[in-house]
Parts: C-alpha cells; sequence; structure tokens
C-alpha cells in the first residue's frame, strides 16, 4: 500500500504544488491525526493535504504520494513493532535545517492532534500523567530553535530528541487507541480552516 517516502522527493512535490508547509509538518500531521484516532480514506486524506498545504488539488500522481505520506504514519503507528520513523531531512543537510524540520514535524503534529481530537475525545475523560507529559514535551520542542552548532554534541542532542519524539508519538497513539477500540470506525473528516 505505501512506497518508500523520501522528505526530498516529497519536498520537491510540494514545491510543484506551490504548497506553504515543508514535508515534516504534513508527516507530523498525519501522525497526530491518527494518533487521536482519526482515520481517512484517500479522498478524505486530500482534502486535509488541500487545506493544510494551501495549494491546489493535486493530480493523480501527486495525490498518490501525498496518500502515502498518510499511510507510512497509519502502518508505523499501527505496527505494534515502534516502527513510526519521522519525516525528516537526512544527514546530508545541516543540523539547523533538521532541527527547524524537527520543531515543524511537532508542530503538523500537534494541529493533527488537535483536528482529530476535536472529533473523537470526550471532554470528560482524563488522560495519563504520561500522555499529557508527552504532549506537553512535543509542544515544547515545536518551539525549537536551531541555535546550536553543527557539532557532534549538538548532533546527538538532535538524535536524542527525536527518538524521543518518536517514542511520545507511539505512546500516545496507544494510550488514545487503548481507551477506545472503536476510534478508527467512523470517518474523520473534518476540514481545516
Amino acid at each position: 500500500m505505501a512506497a518508500s517516502l523520501e522528505h526530498d522527493d516529497l519536498a520537491n512535490l510540494f514545491l510543484s504544488l506551490g504548497a506553504l508547509q515543508p514535508p515534516a509538518e504534513l508527516h507530523g500531521y498525519a501522525a497526530g491525526f491518527i494518533s487521536v484516532g482519526g482515520r481517512l480514506e484517500q479522498d478524505g486524506w486530500l482534502q486535509h493535504c488541500v487545506d493544510l498545504l494551501d495549494c491546489e488539488a493535486p493530480n493523480p500522481e501527486q495525490s498518490d504520494a501525498l496518500y502515502t505520506v498518510y499511510c507510512t504514519a497509519l502502518l508505523g503507528l499501527e505496527s505494534g513493532e515502534m516502527d513510526l520513523e519521522l519525516l525528516l531531512p537526512d544527514d546530508e543537510f545541516d543540523l539547523d535545517q533538521r532541527i527547524a524540520s524537527l520543531g515543524q514535524w511537532c508542530q503538523g503534529y500537534l494541529t493533527g492532534f488537535a483536528m482529530a481530537g476535536k472529533q473523537k475525545v470526550d471532554g470528560d475523560k482524563s488522560y495519563s500523567e504520561e500522555l499529557t507529559e508527552a504532549i506537553s514535551d512535543i509542544a515544547a520542542i515545536a518551539q525549537v530553535s536551531a541555535d546550536e552548532g553543527d557539532d557532534e554534541e549538538g548532533e546527538q542532542d538532535y538524535f536524542a530528541v527525536s527518538e524521543y519524539v518518536r517514542i511520545a508519538a507511539m505512546t500516545i497513539f496507544a494510550e488514545f487507541n487503548a481507551l477506545s477500540p472503536n476510534y478508527g470506525d467512523e470517518d474523520a473528516s473534518g476540514r481545516l480552516h
């Protein structure tokens, strides 16, 4: 179902669409949306993409690539094998660009979480301290600035924070989807405004 997902290829696709957001943000959005139980068919996902990216409707080939973003996040979260991989630039990019992309991924995650959460979450439920802390940490990381140099310590910190975000997203997914196994049964087709 989901083909290989490369950050650079997706960045080129976004440029061709005139998209305003980076690939990391869309992947984060997909992971956040799915974590709260949001599930979409391809047409529903593409509408979210058009709204989030503020671009024209994609052609069929572009649509498939955009749907791959969603499918990759879904498979990574649902696998039960801790397979979620954040869609971030690879090591060929400067550290400051990778740090900025991590912040954009987190911002997208929070947006997706909020969009699906508006449609799915019962306001009377209380969530674990671990989940609340993970969301708070992701929100703090979304505000990250790239003021570190390209030294080895900065690389190690970037890796550690990226891994923390990956684990936090999977933890949030596990808690929300354990709360209500029926989250994925209905279509969450809300639009961004």
